[in-house]
């Protein structure tokens, strides 16, 4: 067998081993996995059969997620009552999920507000929460602005974010409550310092517009950016538009005067190469560079022309101040050394 045939062949037989391995290990790591969650449900089986509440809660979930055991909606829902009936709060909202969802038993509205009254009269934040967007929908009860107030507030104060925003909301358009920007921005800024995507594009929108804020472009852009990141598609679309408002005529002008100025640049720049010139001339090396200066604050001004981010960035002046400083730069060269001569003595 030659080499070359050699090197494939065992090329060939490390790949196949590697791969073997690589099954192996994954299957492995699985069978473990496995064998841990059978152990947890198993555990948890038998404290919920002798009336540990959250051994019941937490059966129930494994039932419903079919994890370390085999899913069964049944057994999820058996168990889910069970623990309600204790009088575990978190379970009574999760019973009261399910009926208002009509997941694993047919939707029931009636039930789910009589389970998720239990959960929010136990200070449970959720609950207290859900009972807000019920009374403010009218969903299965007259709508009650008052009341969805009174249960968003609830919650809010144990930082859910989900009433956060809503109070935000309410604020915001003056729902069931008189009109107020500055505290729709307290509330709408909690639930955005939590991730909350819509909060945080709510909250771009207010920089925009000034409601409650001082108008800030920046601070709107960066947070359109991290809900857009979410994939929310109001910021997406405010961002695009943010964009778009910012071509203005002294943009066009800039890009077109660093595009005139790379030229020149790249000519000052290539002083030293040209034939007859020495690198120990003051006023070559001045002229070189003047020319870097152009290449860098043209480069500056292309790269802000083509990255929005870095006008709207948390140092929105570090641009300004390095292009500011390279221009000034070059016009000292150019008053300083390049435009004096020597001038002439007479009789000489």
């Amino acid at each position: 067998m030659s080499m070359s045939k050699r090197i494939v062949f065992f090329t060939g037989v490390a790949i196949v081993i590697f791969f073997a391995f690589a099954a192996w290990w994954v299957y492995r790591a699985q069978s473990i996995r496995s064998k841990e969650l059978s152990r947890a449900a198993n555990e948890a089986n038998v404290r919920a059969e002798n009336g540990n509440v959250t051994a019941e809660l937490e059966l129930a979930r494994m039932y419903y997620e079919g994890r370390g055991v085999q899913r069964d909606y049944a057994m999820a829902f058996r168990w889910y009552r069970r623990a309600a009936e204790q009088g575990y709060a978190d379970a009574e909202f999760a019973l009261g999920d399910l009926y208002f969802q009509g997941r694993i038993v047919p939707q029931n509205i009636a039930e789910a507000i009589r389970w998720t009254q239990k959960a929010a009269n136990q200070g449970y934040a959720k609950a207290q929460s859900g009972l807000g967007y019920i009374y403010f929908n009218g969903i299965g009860v007259p709508q009650d602005y008052a009341q969805a107030l009174d249960w968003y507030t609830r919650a809010a104060d144990q930082e859910n974010v989900e009433a956060e925003y809503a109070l935000g909301y309410m604020y915001t358009n003056g729902i069931g409550l008189p009109q107020d920007y500055y505290k729709a921005v307290q509330w709408i800024q909690k639930a955005a310092n939590q991730g909350d995507a819509d909060a945080q594009a709510s909250l771009g929108t207010m920089y925009v517009k000034g409601q409650g804020v001082k108008p800030n472009r920046s601070e709107a852009y960066r947070w359109f950016r991290k809900a857009a990141d979410q994939g929310n598609p109001e910021a997406k679309q405010a961002l695009r538009a943010l964009q778009r408002e910012s071509m203005t005529k002294m943009r066009w002008l800039e890009l077109v005067a660093a595009l005139s100025a790379i030229p020149v640049g790249l000519w000052a720049s290539l002083e030293f190469l040209l034939p007859g010139r020495k690198l120990n001339n003051q006023r070559q090396a001045a002229i070189t560079l003047l020319g870097i200066s152009f290449i860098s604050s043209a480069g500056l001004s292309l790269y802000a022309f083509a990255h929005y981010d870095m006008q709207c960035s948390p140092l929105p002046y570090a641009f300004h101040i390095a292009r500011f400083l390279f221009t000034a730069s070059a016009i000292l060269i150019v008053f300083t050394v390049v435009l004096p001569t020597k001038k002439k003595v007479p009789g000489s």
